[in-house]
């Protein structure tokens, strides 16, 4: 058998392969209950009464810069040499969270899908974007996927309407840096919205439920403006990748944040440039509907140690 791990910085998703088609045996932990990786993967094997794994495809919210890797929103690191002589002696694969959910976009089907428009994925270039704890990127090359840092990007100030140049003042003067996509588009971001808007700073909802509070005035401000800067932060990605394949969302941030009625005035922000509009029209918008997409990519890349 083969595990899979799928690790965020707020949850660790985890499951195994016989086949590389199916997985079973799944389990979620709070990331920050373990001070290593070999402790979170002993604690799983317990749980479920796993033997005789000694293969791994592991998903981290961290670049992979070399041996040493540093988990960027939460205070964990671990040496891939020293898991696979410990744990992982048969084949370790180690990538970005984000490019092992990419992984998964090699064998969508129809219904994994709901389209932001009219467009549909073509085999262009393409990318995956989710918003989570942070926010994450990754890009489909043909058969490549390349994982990136792109949601450390500023903010670029062209974005700024009255609402939005609001909470970036706010968060400037507090922080004493100018703010990044990844601090508004993530869970985050989104009690930052709401308390900038409300103006509470003791805030008793979660991200959650603050998406899903349709009859709060400030719930749906943020929302809305949750959804223009979204959609602007992607405009500038398909534009850098050349992404005529097709743009993808994915994450259950995602999949609460927006809805049909949403779709046109999401799609009209992404192709609002005065130079590239023809260009922005032709790429295709989506979100993926796969509820544990860590776990399809893992499956993907599982067959390479077959």
């Amino acid at each position: 058998m083969i595990l899979i791990a799928d690790l965020g910085a707020t949850n660790a998703r985890l499951c195994v392969t016989k086949d590389c088609l199916t997985y079973n045996h799944k389990a979620n932990y709070k990331i920050n209950n373990f001070d290593s990786i070999e402790e979170l993967c002993h604690a799983y094997f317990a749980d479920k009464g796993l033997k005789s794994i000694n293969k791994g495809v592991i998903g981290v919210a961290a670049p992979i810069l070399g041996d040493k890797v540093s988990f960027v929103n939460t205070n964990l690191e671990f040496s891939i040499k020293t898991l696979e002589k410990k744990i992982f002696s048969g084949g370790l694969i180690i990538v970005n969270d984000l490019a092992l959910q990419a992984y998964a976009l090699f064998n969508l089907k129809a219904e994994d899908l709901s389209y932001i428009g009219q467009k549909k994925l073509t085999e262009g270039p393409k990318i995956l974007v989710a918003p989570g704890t942070g926010l994450g990127l990754a890009g489909i090359l043909g058969e490549a996927v390349i994982a990136t840092e792109a949601g450390h990007i500023n903010i670029s100030s062209k974005e700024l309407r009255p609402d939005l140049k609001v909470i970036v003042d706010r968060f400037t003067k507090e922080n004493y840096r100018a703010p990044t996509y990844e601090d508004f588009l993530s869970g985050k971001g989104i009690t930052y919205f709401y308390g900038t808007l409300s103006g509470k700073t003791n805030l008793e909802l979660s991200s959650e439920n603050i998406l899903l509070s349709k009859g709060d005035k400030y719930s749906l401000q943020t929302i809305d403006l949750l959804n223009y800067l979204l959609s602007s932060y992607l405009r500038y990605m398909a534009l850098v990748w050349g992404s005529q394949g097709g743009v993808l969302l994915s994450g259950s941030i995602v999949n609460t944040l927006l809805s049909e009625e949403n779709y046109q005035d999401f799609r009209n922000t992404f192709e609002d440039s005065e130079t590239m509009r023809a260009f922005l029209r032709t790429i295709p918008l989506a979100i993926v509907l796969i509820e544990e997409i860590g776990f399809a990519g893992g499956l993907e890349l599982s067959k390479k140690l077959k």
